[in-house]
């Protein structure tokens, strides 16, 4: 038996072995794929930072004010296979995703967590993110294109609302009941196209399930999201998916594998994936974001030409056949040569035609502005003829394929030319970077040439009449950019262009930054930025001490996006030149501060899960803080009012400390941590049994005196009341006495019965 249950284990290891065999050969095959992020998180409180990991997807990392950021296995909580993302990208069950907290449990302390994509996201579709459990909160969404304009909440791409509850989605996870005893997966978020918010349910109940996921339209630089409280204590979940398809081909030059050769897919957003040629000439990309406008190329080899190559590949399921077809080039040279007057003097614009010895065209050419010209691409160790109209004719040869470029010796024109000559200037000195001079005859360009470091340029042209022009040194420059000369043999005419510097015309923009409650806000930065990039410059200002600030330097008449940190971007239209600007006013949360501190009990040890409140002091209304100290007796009290007076208890009824006055820190500060003690609680003794006596027969006593009464005393006597010598009555103290006789016979009584049940028995 042991020797069958020894075979049968081997046959299952074989067995599990040859599984993980195949499955090992599946997992290296690419293939059309959905994919869930990997998620990361680090920081504290207020200052997470993070990133996520997705195949064939930009590097994305993120910053979050959430006061509470971490990262979910998926293992309890996923997006099921039946739900809007899942159908597009499989279940995300076991895949991590990042939970969140607001800043603070109030509508006023958003917590903003902003999504860098290097590089920006692949174009349309291809790529989702979903919120979850969105409730009793709500969440602002934004983002900004790949030239840094905002986004529009069309470009968003929200896809839908929905509930990932196993009621409704199959295969999905398991939900309590939603408050009231409703039955799970009926919540839904709802969704404001006009403002980007997803908002939940109406009440503000905490339910499960409330979903909705995104597909972005556009590229995107950032994607920003600002959570909020609007009851309880709510968290929010985000998952990152993307579906993932392989482009694959083969390279091959003269019909022969083309080995170990750099083949680069540049993606839609412009980001650049590379790898190489294999032996026998193929390459892949196993995973890229699915998108349209993929672009293949491969590093073509010296003497080679690309005869064929992939169009833009619209990327949308495996592509396999994005081949390269190359063949080698024959071998081919240049020839330099140059034009010159009867004086030896260089001759700008001059046609050359190069043909071989039976007169056929190999190349035409025009001479530069130093009366050189250069033909490319001629075959090697050919004899040439190089002619210009009017000149005698230069014989000579190309050189060797991979030999120096050969040079003609001159083409002589029979003739004089002129010169012009002149000089480019800015404000009376020469420009930063040298000028261009076009030099134009007939409409066309003949010659060109860049200034020296002082400015000047000179040309050399036949005799006739030319345009020179040139570009103003700054936009707007007021002085002539074209002048019309004559050029004759042997003369020389100047053509300066002195430049001067506009004035610029700008205008500004005024406006305030201020608190809820009215209070300014201090050298916070006010950003003005063109919404058409180009348009004007960006512009920062520091608010003064009043909270107001002034943009200066704007373009007039032209759209600008105006922010402010913690504040919706504005968009205004800057005024035409000498109207002023309505003003532009920023209102900002109050800000809040946490007060940390302890608790312990009477003997100084930590007290844990002792309910913590912070009161306003005085006759602000304000709503009280609470909260709950941990297992070491620390607590942290949030979204306080900085430098504001708060009473501070802890614990409830006879335990509860003595009220502590506090002044909160100032934004930015550092709080001093509050002991607090818990009131020593006094014990009462639990009494000791009493043992019953058993009466026994003896004489009846007679009845005590009663003090202040009647009856009989003594030998039948009158009674006399209490005993005048003691002044004490008899009664108490022959109660107590017998009381105590009774209770001693009992102790004895008992203990004689526990002997005898101790003595052994046979």
């Amino acid at each position: 038996m042991r020797r069958w249950r020894t075979v049968i284990a081997g046959g299952i290891a074989v067995a599990l072995g040859a599984g993980l065999a195949v499955s090992g050969v599946t997992s290296a095959t690419a293939a059309t794929t959905g994919n869930w992020a990997t998620v990361t998180v680090d920081g504290t409180s207020r200052a997470y930072t993070g990133s996520i990991a997705l195949p064939g997807f930009p590097d994305t990392t993120f910053t979050s004010t959430s006061r509470q950021a971490t990262v979910v296995s998926g293992a309890s909580t996923w997006q099921g296979a039946s739900t809007p993302p899942g159908t597009v990208y499989g279940t995300s069950r076991g895949a991590t995703y990042l939970n969140q907290r607001p800043a603070a449990d109030d509508a006023r302390s958003p917590a903003v967590t902003t999504w860098t994509f290097d590089g920006g996201t692949p174009g349309a579709g291809g790529w989702s993110f979903v919120l979850g459990d969105v409730d009793a909160d709500q969440a602002t969404i934004s983002a900004t294109l790949a030239d840094g304009t905002p986004a529009t909440v069309d470009q968003l791409g929200y896809a839908g609302s929905y509930n990932s509850c196993s009621t409704v989605s199959p295969g999905g996870w398991s939900c309590p009941r939603d408050p009231g005893g409703v039955a799970a997966g009926q919540d839904l978020p709802s969704w404001d196209p006009a403002t980007g918010v997803l908002r939940g349910n109406d009440a503000a109940n905490d339910t499960a399930g409330a979903s909705a996921w995104f597909t972005p339209t556009a590229s995107l630089a950032t994607l920003t999201i600002a959570y909020q409280q609007r009851s309880g204590l709510p968290v929010y979940q985000t998952w990152f998916a993307n579906r993932t398809s392989s482009l694959s081909g083969t390279a091959a030059l003269d019909g022969e594998p083309l080995v170990d050769t750099l083949v680069t897919v540049t993606a839609p957003n412009g980001t650049e994936y590379t790898t190489t040629t294999g032996p026998d000439g193929a390459y892949a990309f196993p995973a890229l974001t699915q998108a349209d406008g993929y672009r293949v190329s491969i590093a073509t080899p010296d003497n080679a030409a690309v005869d064929r190559a992939p169009a833009v590949v619209d990327l949308r399921t495996d592509v396999t056949d994005a081949d390269f077809v190359l063949s080698t080039v024959p071998g081919t040279v240049d020839l330099d040569g140059s034009v010159v007057d009867a004086d030896g003097r260089p001759v700008a614009d001059a046609e050359v035609t190069v043909t071989d010895t039976s007169g056929l065209p190999l190349a035409t050419v025009v001479t530069d502005a130093d009366g050189r010209w250069r033909a490319v691409g001629l075959p090697a160790g050919t004899a040439v003829v190089a002619t210009v109209s009017g000149a005698p004719p230069v014989s000579g040869s190309t050189g060797a394929d991979g030999a120096p470029v050969a040079a003609l010796d001159p083409i002589v024109l029979p003739i004089s030319v002129g010169t012009i000559t002149g000089r480019v200037t800015l404000d009376g000195g020469a420009p930063a970077a040298p000028a261009l001079v076009e030099v134009l005859q007939g409409g066309g360009v003949v010659a060109t040439v860049e200034t020296d470091a002082d400015g000047t340029y000179g040309l050399a042209l036949r005799p006739g009449t030319y345009t020179v022009r040139t570009e103003a040194a700054v936009a707007g420059a007021p002085e002539p950019t074209e002048l019309t000369v004559e050029v004759t043999a042997d003369g020389t005419v100047r053509a300066d262009f002195p430049f001067t510097t506009p004035v610029a015309v700008t205008v500004g923009q005024a406006g305030s930054v201020r608190y809820e409650d009215g209070t300014p806000v201090v050298d916070t930065t006010v950003t003005a930025r063109p919404v058409e990039a180009g348009s004007g410059a960006v512009v920062t200002v520091e608010t003064t001490a009043d909270g107001g600030y002034s943009l200066a330097g704007l373009t007039p008449s032209t759209e600008y996006a105006v922010s402010v940190e913690g504040a919706p971007v504005r968009t205004v239209t800057t005024p035409a030149t000498g109207t002023a600007a309505d003003a532009v006013d920023f209102v900002l949360p109050l800000p809040t501060v946490d007060q940390p501190g302890t608790v312990s009990d009477a003997d100084g040890a930590p007290a844990a899960t002792v309910p913590v409140v912070a009161t306003l002091t005085g006759d602000d209304d304000g709503e009280p803080v609470s909260t709950t100290t941990g297992d070491d007796g620390t607590f942290v009290l949030e979204g306080l009012r900085p430098l504001t007076e708060y009473t501070i208890t802890a614990g409830t009824g006879s335990e509860q400390s003595d009220p502590v006055v506090v002044t909160t820190a100032a934004v930015g500060g550092t709080p001093e941590p509050v002991r607090l003690v818990l009131a020593e609680v006094a014990v009462t003794p639990e009494p000791t049994p009493t043992v019953t006596p058993q009466p026994t027969d003896g004489p009846t006593p007679s009845a005590a005196p009663v003090a202040g009464g009647t009856g009989q005393g003594n030998g039948g006597g009158p009674t006399g009341g209490g005993l005048a010598f003691t002044g004490a009555d008899v009664t108490p103290a022959v109660a107590v006495a017998a009381l105590l006789l009774l209770t001693g016979g009992g102790l004895l009584s008992v203990r004689a019965a526990r002997r005898r049940r101790s003595v052994p028995q046979d």
